[in-house]
């Protein structure tokens, strides 16, 4: 067996980091900032592996360009995750060393379940994830509505692992294999198979809960609205995007055979999905709730570009996920700083906040205004791309529908903004923020800009990245 340890260089990295903060967590010391720097040198550790392709582990374990696309993609948003929770565990009486620890543990779990090119690789690294996030969720032991958001996503969360584990097993069945290249192979020789179909059924069930896909999505608003906001940030960014990555790996590479039976079942999906998302938001007075439904709209389109497939849709889909992550990261940094301000998570506490913090409600505005899709947003520009590839792809209707649930996002998140900007608060006290966060609200304001604006260098690698699945 050929385990080519060198692969795993940045799991190493995270794993050496990870046992680092242990340490330091148990001798007393303060890890929050080397946390910071950890995630940085996890960054710079991806880099020497862009545009490489090779496996380890006797092919367990694949090193491609999708691999690497996502590594990146998490180890950036893990940096703002960062910033988040450290403006989160502010108050002298938290104790972040455990949560940070869980984090980087979570993040381990990421970048194995991206690499894996073996199901049982691929459960036990989904296991590592979803654990992880179990415990953030129900983090605040003292809040009776985190320990609630914990307890619903942890017994969801298991049934979802059962039907994965489950559809595992009818594919080791029917293959005798549990190897994604073997897998492949089986099933092009047995394609009618009954108890293989099955197994791919529940397997993509499983995954359909951890992206947040109706009839899957019932965990999402509870949860959102209970557990912490950095848990809340890294679910609707890291877990989506993990969850979409094995979407990609399985239908694409594993599943290809049943490419026809793909467009009906994941048009379906993201058309129910679309709109439960989209007309669940109307009605939030909760911003993180609101934001828990608008995460279920988004899944829609995300699962809008699976259903098209092929280099164009999966492409577009690359490019939303980028938009995605900057402008929901954006977003969740305001809640997080404003929350801890403000007392409240309800819309209404953000009255007058343009008048409290200009950069807080402007980096919100802009943000809400690129998940609507406004131009020359971000997400202006990842939502054309998708609805392009559905019209291309001759799914018209589904288009259409991609299109209204713009209009109704609109009502939804220009309400927070007439909240900001038109009405008042009684409560005149200014608020001041840390250089840190007003370094990440820039950046991540202007990044929602610069890819609306400057889509080539971003589509090019999106591009790039998804031509290896076909």
């Amino acid at each position: 067996m050929n385990f080519n340890l060198a692969l795993l260089f940045p799991e190493w990295i995270v794993l050496g980091i990870l046992l680092v903060l242990l340490v330091g967590e148990m001798t007393g010391y303060s890890i929050a900032r080397s946390a910071r720097v950890g995630a940085i040198l996890v960054l710079l550790s991806i880099l020497p592996f862009v545009g490489k392709i090779d496996t380890a582990f006797g092919g367990m374990f694949i090193l491609d360009p999708i691999a690497t696309f996502f590594k990146a993609f998490f180890a950036l948003t893990f940096l703002v995750i960062l910033q988040m929770s450290r403006e989160f565990f502010l108050s002298p009486a938290s104790k972040p060393g455990e949560f940070f620890l869980i984090l980087w543990t979570s993040l381990l779990g990421l970048f194995f379940l991206v690499s894996a090119n073996d199901m049982l690789l691929l459960f036990i690294s989904l296991e590592i994830v979803t654990l992880s996030f179990y415990i953030m969720a129900a983090y605040m032991k003292h809040q009776l509505v985190s320990i609630e958001a914990g307890l619903k996503y942890f017994i969801l969360g298991s049934l979802a692992s059962a039907f994965f584990i489950y559809g595992i097993s009818l594919i080791y069945l029917g293959t005798g294999s549990t190897a994604f290249p073997e897998i492949r192979d089986a099933l092009a020789q047995q394609p009618a198979n009954r108890l293989l179909l099955l197994g791919i059924l529940m397997i993509l069930a499983g995954v359909g809960f951890k992206v947040a896909a109706v009839p899957f999505q019932f965990w999402v608003p509870d949860v959102y609205e209970g557990a912490p906001t950095p848990v809340v940030a890294f679910l609707s960014v890291g877990s989506k995007a993990a969850g979409f990555a094995v979407l990609l790996r399985l239908l694409f590479t594993v599943f290809g055979v049943f490419d026809s039976q793909r467009l009906m079942l994941f048009s379906a999906l993201a058309a129910m999905t679309l709109i439960y998302g989209n007309l669940g938001a109307l009605v939030q007075t909760n911003i993180k709730r609101l934001f828990g439904y608008s995460s279920i709209g988004h899944a829609g389109y995300l699962l809008m570009g699976v259903a098209v497939g092929k280099e164009m849709g999966t492409s577009a889909l690359l490019y939303y996920l980028i938009a995605y992550a900057v402008t929901t990261l954006a977003a969740f940094l305001v809640i997080t700083v404003a929350g801890a301000k403000l007392g409240s998570d309800q819309i209404s506490a953000y009255r007058g906040l343009a008048q409290k913090s200009p950069l807080l409600a402007g980096a919100l505005f802009i943000a809400l205004l690129s998940s609507a899709g406004v131009p020359p947003l971000a997400g202006f520009f990842g939502k054309f791309l998708i609805l392009l590839a559905a019209t291309k792809d001759h799914l018209e209707w589904l288009a259409l529908l991609g299109a209204l649930g713009v209009a109704v996002s609109l009502y939804y998140y220009l309400s927070i903004v007439k909240v900001m900007y038109i009405e008042e608060s009684s409560d005149e006290e200014k608020f001041s923020l840390s250089l840190s966060s007003k370094f990440f609200l820039f950046i991540l304001s202007g990044g929602m800009i610069v890819v609306g604006i400057w889509q080539a260098p971003f589509l090019n690698f999106a591009q790039h990245t998804s031509r290896y699945l076909f």
